[in-house]
């Protein structure tokens, strides 16, 4: 049966960086998504027009909530869930002595099983639909967590996170152990619709040549696998791997001499990029992911998105759980924002909107399917309420335009804001927690 969602529905139509922001922004007082049978989108307008057109539709009632698109992270751990809010640390000493060993934990499947369940809820809970998600570095942890994202409704985008160099031995692979066991997740998730594969190198200090050279394997073998990794995050990472690979001209080179740059490659962090690895990124058209909170937290600077954008660099927005210390995309726009400001870049309601959701889709190769509410995506969004927040309704009140109003929410979203995320037309949230 088909089902009209009302509320007052808000989307970016397309970039708004290239484009009209005020063109690109679309607003739907009194508004309206229908769905059909399968969770997919088959109109949008104002709600009076489509329940005269659609008589026989179930009608799901909102009120004066907000729906918006299902959120985008393109950079977050899930083995780091619990090694979240670690005390005084920069980055590599931060891995040594707070995330390798909460990593270590994923060896026990039971455990792993139960986290899994609990991450993905977590996302969804948060209003994320579609992730990019480092795994853990064992195969049924991973495994688990891919089953998690299936029976809940998660879109994801994940895979081993893989290591043979300078961390505990439990946690590392063999070039040969990597290829085979990511061969047969790459396997598994082909025949699973929402379930898609990274080739995962956590970053080049923790990655030999011959373990790159497996990376280029699997993604030559598999075109359809993406690529995560790590770039230019540390002042102090950048010299160590300086002194690691001297025949490299920068930190980019080390991946481009190992073949793994292309469109389908997504960098985390970009934070100290120099203008020779933009260029070279943007000729070579990978994506890069602006994780604020967790750069601020762990000390490493803050990332310079107009530098980016000058070049046509895709960019996307991630938590990164756990340096990150929230899972919610909405609350990290908010830290865009505020970073950005650093910049003296102005960013609007429809421009940080799209960092958190069309901008993703479009940078994971997955803006047909989600990102806006255009006639045949899948009907992923959230609903935000302000009916238990009598200080934000008065907020929303002195507001003078519904845009202005989405700004606000931007910007002051909490958890509790969050009424229900549906993915594929299906509630996901509020449920039972695992």
């Amino acid at each position: 049966m088909k089902r009209l969602f009302l509320g007052i529905v808000a989307h970016v139509l397309e970039n708004p960086f290239t484009g009209s922001a005020e063109d690109c922004l679309e607003i739907i007082e009194d508004g309206a998504l229908l769905a059909d049978e399968h969770g997919k989108i088959l109109a949008r307008g104002p709600k009076q027009t489509l329940m005269a057109a659609h008589p026989d539709a179930e009608i799901v009632d909102f009120g004066d909530d907000w729906l918006l698109p299902g959120f985008v992270d393109g950079h977050v751990h899930f083995p780091q869930v619990y090694a979240t809010a670690a005390y005084g640390h920069h980055l590599l000493d931060w891995l040594q002595t707070s995330v390798f060993p909460a990593e270590l934990a994923f060896a026990d499947e039971a455990f792993a099983v139960v986290a899994a369940r609990r991450f993905v809820h977590q996302l969804l809970r948060m209003g994320t639909t579609t992730a990019l998600v480092f795994g853990s570095q064992f195969t049924p942890a991973t495994r688990a967590l891919f089953e998690a994202a299936r029976q809940q409704g998660l879109r994801l985008i994940s895979g081993l996170t893989l290591m043979d160099l300078d961390a505990p031995a439990r946690l590392l692979h063999t070039p040969q152990s990597a290829y085979d066991e990511c061969r047969q997740l790459i396997r598994m998730t082909e025949k699973t619709p929402g379930l898609y594969y990274a080739v995962t190198p956590r970053f080049a200090l923790s990655c030999s040549p011959a373990m790159m050279d497996v990376c280029r394997s699997l993604i030559e073998e598999f075109p359809d696998c993406y690529l995560q990794t790590h770039i230019n995050e540390n002042l102090d990472e950048i010299e160590a791997v300086k002194a690691s690979f001297p025949e490299a001209h920068n930190y980019l080179d080390v991946y481009a001499r190992q073949g793994l740059l292309s469109p389908r490659t997504v960098l985390a962090h970009s934070v100290h990029s120099t203008d020779a690895e933009l260029d070279r990124m943007a000729e070579l058209d990978c994506r890069v992911c602006h994780c604020p909170a967790s750069n601020m937290y762990l000390g490493s600077g803050i990332f310079n998105l107009a530098r980016h954008l000058e070049r046509r660099i895709q960019v996307l927005v991630g938590t990164d759980i756990g340096a990150g210390t929230n899972f919610s995309i909405l609350e990290e726009l908010s830290d865009v924002y505020k970073a950005q400001q650093m910049y003296d870049m102005r960013l609007g309601a429809a421009k940080l909107l799209y960092l958190g959701t069309l901008a993703g889709a479009e940078a994971l190769h997955l803006a047909g399917e989600t990102g806006n509410f255009a006639e045949g995506k899948s009907a992923d969004f959230v609903v935000l309420s302000s009916q238990t927040d009598l200080c934000f309704q008065e907020r929303l009140a002195r507001c003078t335009s519904r845009k202005d109003q989405l700004f606000a929410w931007l910007n002051m979203f909490r958890p509790s804001h969050l009424r229900a995320t549906y993915s594929g037309g299906r509630l996901v949230i509020p449920e039972e927690r695992p």
